[in-house]
């Protein structure tokens, strides 16, 4: 294993590790974990056992970090990186700004009628257009019951308690003011405490359509940490 920091790179739901590739290309020899979360193939991979790294998540992907961290406590885990991310997503009396829960029973239940319906209205409305170059979805056939799974860590899962307890991790936050999936009323709620670092366009799909404003953030928040 390199004595260099590594990049530990989760993608969000309805994507897979592809995402990255675009951001890895600012990062040659780079080293990298891609964890894939299982919804268009088997799931594998998990948060290191050894080395040093930064954990950065996309959309659901940060919110799977943060229930991973405590099995992986800094040192090991260096810094946390949130791009389109959020502590929690869905709805609740302490959480207004989250997404209703009748909308996200909707998506489960229209996703186990018409599940090509459903992940082409989430990529349209994330922002990913051909033009960019590369899908976020890297295979035809998806996993109906890990999707269904995602959707219901978005309904349940709360990681503001994991982030208040690491109050001295280095935490950068990477959003856009056109996302329509995490708008900025639900970011800025999600990470009261912490500044956001905002593009103005780029929508939810941030490592594909702005992965070199993306990196920069990174190299600069890498340099950071350097000995």
């Amino acid at each position: 294993m390199s004595s260099e920091i590594g990049l530990l790179l989760v993608h969000g739901w309805g994507c897979g590790p592809g995402i990255w590739r675009p951001l890895m290309r600012h990062f040659p020899g780079h080293p990298v974990c891609r964890p894939d979360l299982g919804f268009f193939g088997a799931r594998a991979g998990s948060v290191p056992s050894t080395g040093e790294w930064v954990a950065i998540g996309h959309s659901l992907g940060f919110l799977w970090l943060l229930t991973q961290l405590p099995l992986a406590p800094p040192p090991l885990i260096r810094a946390l990186v949130a791009i389109n991310g959020f502590s929690r997503f869905s709805h609740t009396s302490d959480f207004p700004q989250g997404v209703p829960l009748p909308i996200l029973r909707r998506m489960m239940t229209k996703l186990r009628q018409q599940p090509s319906s459903v992940l082409y209205d989430f990529l349209q409305r994330s922002g990913w257009a051909s033009g960019h170059g590369v899908a976020p979805i890297t295979a035809t056939n998806p996993d109906i019951e890990a999707l269904a799974q995602g959707l219901c860590w978005l309904m349940e899962w709360d990681g503001r308690p994991v982030i208040n307890r690491l109050t001295t991790l280095p935490l950068l936050v990477l959003a856009a003011q056109d996302d329509q999936i995490v708008p900025p009323p639900l970011t800025e709620a999600a990470f009261a405490a912490t500044p956001i670092n905002w593009s103005a366009t780029g929508g939810h799909l941030l490592p594909l359509t702005r992965s070199d404003w993306c990196a920069l953030q990174l190299r600069l928040l890498l340099r950071t940490l350097a000995p």
